[in-house]
């Protein structure tokens, strides 16, 4: 709730003081709302803050969010959700505060048109996998909004699947469906399960999911709309994940992200690292993760 100074200028609470480390990429929950159930979504995790919902108006949230890009020297912008597309309006606005925005959305609500920045649509697999995941006809509703959208608007479109031990036999069947659709690649990143979790979608072993990495980069070797760096892709694997994670998220380097979860009270607050506060950092299968991993590890030999 905004007070108003003497010249009826609304003034916004402060937001949460995350300390003064400078971080260059954050992430934001834009609303905790979401119009799918997805299986796998980290997001609606009972660790994780998803209540209560849409309590921070959307000119607080921009008013909080110009102060942290200035006070952490944020330059670039995740947008998420819930379903960000929910509030279209205020994702736009936000967009504009930052050097560089990027989307990621189920694509139900159709894919916005953002010249110049990345627009990432979640699908988990061809229309029988996805749908048993997402929910009866998202598939064929995604498949219909990226073929409606203008290609050459200037938009980066990126499809990506994560992949789980349920939906893991459909990965190549996945790429020969979209290979041909108007998207700019396919992506691809490994569930991250919750501490202790066993269930169909995790691996309890890492050796069983070692199998499915190799398959991923045979793909990457005949498909080049996928968008992978197969040295990342390494590094997933069960004998060298821990170089790129650590036990305990020790060496990750994604934490560098600011993550803003919407939290009690309509306040921002941050979870342990970007997949929430009860992820199981051994069994992580974030690309991102590995992907930073790799970079690091190639700026250090040429150095």
């Amino acid at each position: 709730m905004a007070s108003e100074n003497a010249n009826h200028i609304p003034i916004y609470p402060a937001p949460t003081d995350f300390g003064d480390q400078t971080f260059r990429s954050a992430l934001v929950v834009i609303t905790n709302a979401c119009n799918l159930e997805c299986k796998h979504c980290f997001v609606f995790r009972k660790d994780t803050p998803n209540q209560p919902r849409d309590k921070m108006t959307d000119d607080c949230m921009l008013a909080q969010l110009e102060v942290l890009r200035d006070k952490h020297e944020i330059k670039s912008m995740l947008f998420m959700g819930g379903e960000p597309m929910i509030k279209s309006d205020l994702v736009l606005r936000g967009m504009s505060l930052f050097e560089s925005s990027s989307i990621v959305t189920n694509g139900t609500y159709g894919i916005p048109s953002v010249p110049g920045h990345l627009v990432t649509v979640s699908l988990d697999g061809p229309r029988e996998a996805n749908d048993a995941i997402r929910g009866i006809g998202v598939f064929d509703r995604v498949k219909a909004a990226i073929f409606d959208r203008d290609p050459d608007d200037g938009t980066l479109v990126i499809l990506q699947m994560a992949i789980t031990r349920q939906n893991a036999p459909h990965l190549e069947e996945f790429v020969e469906v979209v290979e041909d659709w108007p998207v700019d690649g396919i992506a691809f990143t490994f569930y991250v399960p919750s501490r202790e979790e066993e269930s169909e979608l995790s691996w309890h072993d890492l050796k069983e999911r070692d199998e499915v990495v190799h398959r991923l980069i045979a793909l990457k070797g005949k498909h080049p709309q996928i968008k992978a760096n197969v040295g990342a892709l390494k590094l997933l694997l069960s004998d060298r994940c821990l170089e790129a994670t650590g036990q305990e998220g020790e060496n990750c380097r994604i934490k560098k992200t600011l993550p803003l979860y919407i939290g009690e009270g309509g306040q921002f607050e941050r979870t342990f690292c970007c997949y929430g506060n009860n992820v199981d950092c051994s069994r992580c299968g974030a690309y991102g993760v590995f992907n930073s991993a790799w970079h690091q590890q190639m700026e250090s030999r040429e150095s």
